[in-house]
């Protein structure tokens, strides 16, 4: 495979601890084109967020913090507004509404549905795209209108 393509493929995280569950959200993830990063605890997904930033999380149940409210502030230290969806079984779903109160996404129902994953998961993908390009328009806005000063300050001490 080109690295060239390995860039252009969103990359997402998997965060669960069930070993099953993980082995088939990769391979139907992987299977959808993504690139996916995996791990089994709560703290090495948030060490492998901050050094690659993935589009999207993806937390089973048993790695959730106990506390909703936490949820994001792990992940948005290194982004702004994580992406977070929750891996659950259906009888797992009246755990998960407190984070879904916090802003987390969605949930993956498990056993995986794929047609369905794929459309949430290239939705929410495109979703961080445009979200990152407005942070980088907004810096841009911002050091263009620092610069109006200062070129207009260049033109008085020019004249």
């Amino acid at each position: 495979m080109s690295k060239k393509y390995e860039r252009t493929r969103p990359r997402l995280l998997v965060i669960c601890k069930n070993q099953q569950a993980r082995n088939d959200l990769v391979t139907l993830l992987t299977g959808y084109g993504y690139y996916v990063d995996y791990v089994d605890s709560r703290a090495a997904g948030v060490l492998n967020y901050r050094a690659h930033k993935q589009a999207i999380i993806i937390m089973d149940v048993p790695a959730l913090p106990q506390y909703p409210e936490r949820m994001f502030k792990l992940f948005s230290m290194y982004r702004r507004n994580p992406v977070i969806l929750i891996a659950a079984q259906i009888n797992e779903e009246a755990a998960v509404y407190p984070y879904m109160q916090q802003g987390v996404y969605d949930i993956v129902q498990l056993p995986l549905k794929p047609g369905y994953q794929h459309y949430i998961l290239r939705r929410l993908v495109e979703h961080s795209s445009l979200m990152a390009q407005n942070e980088f328009m907004k810096y841009m806005l911002s050091l263009g209108l620092l610069g109006i000063p200062v070129c207009v300050a260049a033109l008085i001490l020019l004249l």
